[in-house]
């Protein structure tokens, strides 16, 4: 073979090689893919008389639609609502409308049949927005970030890799074929090689690397640090590190039998200036625990009107003193469960036989009883209730799987106590005195239908009070998004695990939904003290 077909068949070597080097690592570079873009948001809202939960669907463009979804109960009075959609932060664009204004408006017509009802918004600019939600005579004002299509770093550093790349590639083959010397052709392709070493490295690091503070969740949101969350700036110690807030009652006085607002100012406990940075957990700004002088609960969730001032509309069936307290979480300053201290007082009026709050005793005596509650069977059950043990305790609704989940849960437990005094009649009182009030969680013990392979879908969820407690939420089943309330495929049994800290009566209340109607099972659970270290001897 001669010298010259040698250099020919070298070259033909070199420049097979480089086109399959290039076409291999794009193919192992597939799997540097950019973090999702976000979730669904649910947000309950106590909206007047109406109960709704609205679901504002990810937005994966800009500009772009947004869906809102608005889930209403059974019960729930046929009308329109209004949505308006305000930008917050400063204009992206000169030519965008100015922020502070309304730029996209609709309408939705509730029906009377329990269910989901949509409408669609058009969102011009990423960044903080305001949903506004009206029926008329209120107006919910709803917090949300719609995200900017950002790519990350390691994502740049693939594709100008790939561009590198792609410009040596053809100009190391054209070395190669043409010049004297097929030597010079190893300068473009060596760079072409520490391009693609670039670019897959940074591939499979871009998985292992933390994501930037996000804005809205750990950041308070502009339009800056949600267009580029990368940029690189000094975080202040108010974004990781806030106060506790105090809540206070505002408001006119309420009569029983007639409805009413309730106003509550949330204010930061530090500075006492109004808080403005409430988080949704648990698909709620705020959740409003409010329980009756007989024992009544009412699990609502104020609409924000403005910053730091939330409202519910009241209709108290029954006068005297009123307990009330609120789960929350704020930016900087984790999950929260505040009492108001004095609670609030309705005022006799003119009301109907209110009908007793029927509960179920559970403890040292019995570990399971019965009742019926809006014409469902219910069972329910628990193991040895010690204090300092944890117990499990089971409700059994109907006898198929059909409950939906709430909040993002399957079931809720609301837990007071001990009661100070079990023969007060005021429970209202008792439980504002009691040293425990907390608010724990279950996923329910069995799985959806055609999801049984998901992990948790057959765990027990895991409770504990709600103020220290690590919240298991509900698997996914549309990307980052838990199922909504039109999933009606859990239960019968919804299991709960709790430790009671003392030993005493306790009121509980178990929630959950089925028929898009909110069950609320009330329990008056008693718990024995630990026995002592000489009872074992």
């Amino acid at each position: 073979m001669t010298v010259a077909a040698l250099a020919v068949r070298g070259r033909v070597l070199l420049v097979t090689g480089l086109c399959a080097l290039f076409v291999s690592v794009c193919v192992a570079s597939a799997f540097a893919d950019s973090p999702a873009s976000g979730a669904d948001v649910s947000v309950a809202q106590s909206l007047g008389d109406r109960e709704l939960t609205l679901v504002l669907r990810r937005v994966t463009s800009v500009p772009g639609p947004l869906r809102v979804d608005v889930v209403t109960h059974t019960g729930t009075a046929a009308g329109r609502l209004t949505l308006a959609a305000t930008p917050t932060g400063a204009a992206a664009h000169p030519r965008a409308p100015a922020p502070g204004a309304p730029s996209t408006e609709t309408v939705i017509d509730l029906g009377g049949t329990p269910g989901m009802y949509s409408a669609t918004l058009v969102m011009d600019r990423a960044g903080p927005w305001e949903l506004a939600v009206g029926d008329g005579v209120r107006v919910a004002r709803i917090p949300f970030i719609v995200p900017a299509q950002v790519t990350s770093p390691p994502e740049r550093l693939v594709y100008g890799g790939f561009l590198v790349a792609g410009v040596l590639l053809p100009v190391s083959i054209l070395m190669a074929v043409r010049a004297r010397r097929s030597g010079w052709a190893l300068l473009p392709a060596g760079g072409m090689v520490a391009a693609l070493a670039a670019s897959v490295t940074a591939a499979l690091l871009s998985a292992s690397l933390p994501l930037p503070p996000q804005p809205g969740g750990q950041l308070d949101p502009t339009v800056d640090n949600v267009e580029n969350p990368y940029a690189l700036r000094q975080p202040l110690i108010s974004d990781f590190s806030r106060p506790p807030v105090l809540l206070t009652v505002a408001g006119g006085p309420l009569s029983a039998g007639r409805p009413g607002e309730l106003d509550l100012v949330v204010i930061d406990a530090a500075t006492g200036a109004p808080v403005d940075d409430l988080l949704v957990h648990d698909s709620a700004l705020m959740h409003l625990l409010v329980v009756g002088p007989s024992g009544r609960l009412s699990h609502l969730h104020p609409i924000r009107i403005a910053p730091g001032r939330y409202q519910v509309h009241l209709a108290a069936p029954e006068p005297g003193h009123h307990a009330l307290s609120a789960e929350l979480a704020r930016r900087g300053g984790g999950i929260q469960m505040v009492r108001a201290a004095t609670g609030f007082v309705v005022a006799p009026g003119v009301t109907a036989p209110v009908p007793p709050v029927r509960a179920v005793s559970l403890g040292t005596t019995s570990t399971t009883a019965s009742t019926v509650v809006d014409a469902n069977p219910i069972t329910v059950r628990t193991t040895t209730a010690v204090a300092g043990t944890p117990i499990t305790l089971t409700v059994e609704v109907g006898d198929t799987a059909d409950l939906q989940p709430w909040l993002g849960m399957v079931g809720h437990l609301i837990m007071a106590g001990p009661l100070p005094d079990t023969d007060r009649t005021d429970i209202a009182a008792a439980v504002e005195d009691s040293p425990v009030w907390g608010h724990a969680h279950s996923m329910g013990s069995t799985s959806m239908a055609g999801m049984s392979g998901m992990s948790g879908m057959h765990e027990m969820g895991g409770t504990t009070a709600a103020a220290s407690r690590g919240t298991m939420l509900m698997p996914s089943v549309n990307g980052d998004s838990a199922p909504d309330e039109t999933v009606a495929a859990y239960g019968p049994d919804v299991p709960f695990t709790y430790t009671f800290p003392s030993a005493g009566r306790y009121r509980l209340w178990i929630q959950v939904e089925r028929h898009y109607t909110v069950l609320t099972v009330p329990v008056v659970l008693d718990v024995a003290a630990a026995p002592t270290a000489g009872a074992h001897r």
